[in-house]
């Protein structure tokens, strides 16, 4: 199996120079520590004299070993070895599992237990020792080695070191009752309680043995810690071969704290390669309390961040309209530049779908493949998605990039689950671009298809081609700063006709009429296709200083149409309509505005408050642009910013006539280190004239002219109680009928990342939404948005959590989505079971007929092997609550 996180990330650089630090003739000494240096291929020892008395060595065992000097650790005394002899004879208690370096949560600092996650019983802390961090080249450190008694047998070329036997080397460490070096067959022996150390890695065992020539190693009754994965395991027997290979027989894993083997990985031989980053498994079985869940013959895994091919954590889920859904990934690792991944996915009620993606990356360039197919028995038919998308050029002045993907059907998305990162609601792209960017100016030549994902929005338009050229620069030391913008599109579409056809034909309303597709709705100039050609240079005059800031500017837009029309009988005129249309149009502005602030003080807290006014000013003349089509052109919304827009329209199609000024201001409340504690921001918009310039319907026609004098009143508000508590609101308030347009508040409570309270409401009159019923777009005022939306995360305990979300639409007054459940966190496992209430919406008709599910979610993770079933519960809560990502990213 390839974990991107594997199970098993023990490191063992021990036993790979372990071999080192017995590597040495060993002559008679006692009560003396012994310094080596390679020397060639060969070792150079000699005795070390202490410099006065030495500290004696900690007993052992110990809950918090305590730190030793830097200097060479020497011999304990006498009487503390007596007393280190006494202790080892006592009975450990039976949780006490200090041996691996275990501190339980009461005997840890007031900073340890901070940086372990509440429902923790405690931390594997490595002690501190001599050379723990010495990031020293082992060629360039000397070996120490101490013991209470030491002999030679010159007979058989035996050197034994007896009593506390501790040998280092920089960060490698070694301790024993007993070392014996053969050097006639270059073998050593550790036996007692032997313990070997590097930095975040502690291995224990009976005796280990190793060969001098050629590394090989074996620990006999492994216990293993990795500090920093808070993971540990055991093994009858580790050995590493002379490849460098390691080998564990009967080995298990973990992350569980010890002596509560909640889960526990199990195989009868794992073979770890850290050169390559591979490791395998044979007859592998996770265990619950013991009891073996899962079993497979065979996995492989990464070591480290290299990549391996092998299988991903599967995945189960249900639901009414798929079954049952089972998904077992396979990684495959190609090159270091080159990857793939295989989705099998088998739906009790739809079949076997098989998706996959493969990637590259290269130094200037990079990209992913995608396809996936279904033949749908559900349906009776082939369902199959496939993209491209890259990117290149990413150190160069050229640059290309391509978003493209296909879909059979637009119902693909509505019915099918997909791993991979491919989802639209509306529409998939089919889009390709080269830029080139030179020095302050840019030109793109860019396609640009759609493909649509729903049957009831109109087709849009494709771009084939676009090209577009913008820049700016300063003309000299005048101070003005020239830009320009210059595009060519040539617009085209194959607008629908007919009758809506669903998966199960076509569609009726609920009078039993068959439903006309959006494009058949569309009439004149919303039938046009062709070329268009603008142009708008600016010219602007941009001055600042530290209390206030003003900018006058003009700029033209110009437009140029050559057309052609998908004529047909619908009362349209589209013999005598202008294919040729165009329309220059200048528009200037002047933009100002002041910077006040003072000292004060809020709740005994020292601020810095601002007063910022700011007035915009801009004038463009009428033309008439009705003969003009919309082929990218939308309305702006309204907000604040908005106030202080050059045009109340997006796109090339429109340019809005104005005689209008724009009144803002803003106030902050700023700390001393610049963090913004409060904002509020208020203005309007004043008009000297009507707005003529408008949008043409669905059936080619403009509406009336807006008339108002003034727009509604903007307001923001942004109020950061304190580092728990933020507060956001707005406001769209309409003075002529004393009505409020639109608005929404949301209040986060977030006091640390377990605990989530989100607060909100919205809402938003006089919508303007397509009706796909009638081909129409609503501009009634019972169209509405009105809801509120309560969601929280928040534990009733160190372990336990409650999980909730409602969403109530007060304009239908119905719940929209309703989802509660618990969480049940530990150390080394997590439990989420929640149960859902949703709304499907229903497309073709009244919110009366919308059809609503419910599902109970679960959801198990194995912490160190990921989720085991239930990953959608992670997609249904990041989207559902506001800080989850942030909590699950912080989790402790």
């Amino acid at each position: 199996m390839a974990y991107r996180t594997p199970p098993f990330r023990s490191s063992f650089p021990m036993l790979l120079a372990s071999s080192l630090l017995l590597a040495q003739p060993i002559s008679a000494f006692a009560a003396n520590q012994v310094q080596c240096r390679a020397s060639g291929t060969s070792w150079s020892c000699e005795p070390v004299q202490a410099r006065g008395e030495l500290p004696p060595r900690p007993p052992q065992p110990r809950p918090l070993p305590a730190p030793v000097s830097d200097a060479p650790v020497g011999i304990t005394a006498p009487a503390a070895a007596a007393g280190v002899a006494a202790a080892a004879t006592q009975a450990a208690p039976r949780n006490d599992f200090s041996r691996l370096d275990w501190v339980p949560r009461e005997q840890l600092t007031a900073e340890q237990q901070a940086a372990i996650a509440p429902y923790c019983g405690g931390t594997y802390v490595e002690p501190a020792r001599s050379g723990r961090d010495d990031e020293t080249p082992f060629d360039e450190l000397p070996v120490y080695a101490s013991a209470d008694s030491s002999r030679f047998e010159q007979g058989s070329q035996t050197g034994v070191l007896e009593g506390d036997v501790l040998l280092r080397q920089g960060r490698l460490q070694a301790r024993s009752d007993q070392a014996s070096f053969d050097q006639a067959n270059s073998s050593a022996r550790l036996e007692g309680n032997v313990q070997l150390r590097d930095q975040g890695v502690l291995v224990l065992g009976d005796t280990a043995s190793m060969r001098i020539d050629n590394g090989e190693t074996r620990i006999d009754n492994v216990e293993y810690v990795v500090h920093a994965a808070r993971a540990r395991g055991t093994a009858d027997k580790l050995m590493r071969r002379d490849d460098a290979v390691i080998v564990m027989t009967d080995g298990s894993y973990t992350t569980c704290e010890p002596g509560e083997n909640t889960w526990s990985l199990h195989s009868k031989d794992i073979e770890l390669d850290r050169e390559k980053g591979w490791g395998e498994a044979k007859h592998v079985t996770l265990k619950v309390k013991d009891v073996p869940v899962f079993y497979s013959p065979y996995l492989y895994f990464p070591l480290d961040d290299r990549r391996q091919t092998g299988l991903l954590t599967p995945s189960i889920s249900h639901s009414t309209d798929n079954g049952t859904e089972i998904e077992t990934p396979y990684y495959i690792n190609i090159a270091p530049d080159y990857d793939a991944t295989l989705y099998p996915r088998y739906l009790s009620e739809r079949g076997m779908q098989l998706e996959g993606e493969f990637r590259y990356l290269k130094p200037d360039n990079e990209g992913k493949l995608s396809a996936a197919y279904l033949n749908d028995t559900k349906y009776d038919e082939n369902r199959w998605l496939y993209g491209w998308q890259h990117k290149g050029g990413l150190s160069s002045r050229w640059s290309t990039e391509v978003d493209y993907t296909d879909i059979s059907d637009p119902f693909y998305f509505q019915d099918l689950n997909s791993a991979l990162d491919v989802r639209s609601d509306t529409y998939v792209d089919q889009r390709a671009a080269a830029t080139y960017r030179g020095d302050g100016w840019r030109f793109q030549a860019a396609v640009h298809d759609y493909e649509l994902a729903t049957i009831t929005s109109l087709t849009p338009y494709e771009r084939l081609p676009q090209l577009r050229l913008d820049g700016a620069d300063w003309l000299g030391d005048s101070g003005l700063r020239f830009g320009y913008k210059a595009e060519y599109t040539y617009f085209d579409r194959d607008l629908s006709s007919g009758f809506i056809t669903g998966q199960d034909g076509v569609q009726f309303d609920s009078q039993g009429n068959p439903i006309l597709t959006p494009d058949e709705n569309l009439i004149g100039l919303q039938r046009a296709t062709g070329h268009r050609v603008s142009v708008s240079p600016s010219l602007s005059y941009p001055w600042r200083n530290n209390w206030a800031f003003v900018t006058p500017s003009v700029r033209t837009q110009t437009t140029y149409y050559d057309l052609d029309f998908d004529a047909r009988a619908d009362g349209f005129d589209y013999g005598d309509a202008n294919n040729t249309p165009s329309s220059t149009i200048p528009v200037a502005s002047l933009d100002g505005g002041l910077y006040f602030d003072r000292q004060t003080s809020w709740f005994g807290n020292s601020l810095r408050q601002t007063l910022e006014p700011r007035a915009f000013y801009l004038y463009a003349p009428y033309e008439n642009q009705d003969d003009q089509p919309l082929f990218d052109t939308n309305e702006n919304t309204f907000s604040y910013n908005s106030l202080f827009r050059d045009d109340r329209f997006s796109g090339n199609d429109r340019v809005g006539d104005a005689n209008q000024l724009s009144l803002g201001v803003t106030s902050r409340a700023l700390e001393n280190d610049g963090t913004e504690r409060a904002r509020g921001s208020f203005g309007q918009v004043f008009y000297f004239r009507d707005r003529e310039v408008q949008l043409l319907e669905a059936d080619g026609t403009a509406p009336e002219a807006d008339t108002s004098s003034s727009s509604a009143y903007a307001a923001e508000v942004m109020y950061q109680v304190s580092d728990a508590w933020r507060l956001n609101a707005d406001v769209l308030w309409d003075p002529d009928d004393s009505g409020s347009d639109a608005g929404s508040v949301m209040a986060n409570y977030q006091p640390e990342p377990r605990k989530i309270l989100n607060m909100g409401y919205r809402y938003r009159n006089n919508i303007n939404t397509f009706n796909a019923l009638t081909g129409t777009f609503d501009r009634d005022v019972d169209q509405r948005i009105d809801q509120s939306d309560l969601s929280f995360m928040w534990p009733l305990n160190p372990q336990w959590s409650l999980i909730g979300r409602w969403q109530h639409d007060f304009a239908e007054d119905r719940t929209l989505e309703a989802f509660g459940g618990l969480e049940y966190d530990s150390c080394c496992w997590k439990l989420r079971v929640v149960n859902r209430y949703w709304v499907d919406y229903n497309e073709f008709e009244s919110v009366a007929q919308d059809e609503t599910n419910r599902g109970i979610f679960l959801q198990i993770v194995l912490k160190g092997l990921g989720s085991v079933t239930g990953n959608d519960v992670d997609s249904l809560l990041d989207d559902g609550i506001p800080g989850y990502r942030e909590r699950e990213d912080n989790a402790l």
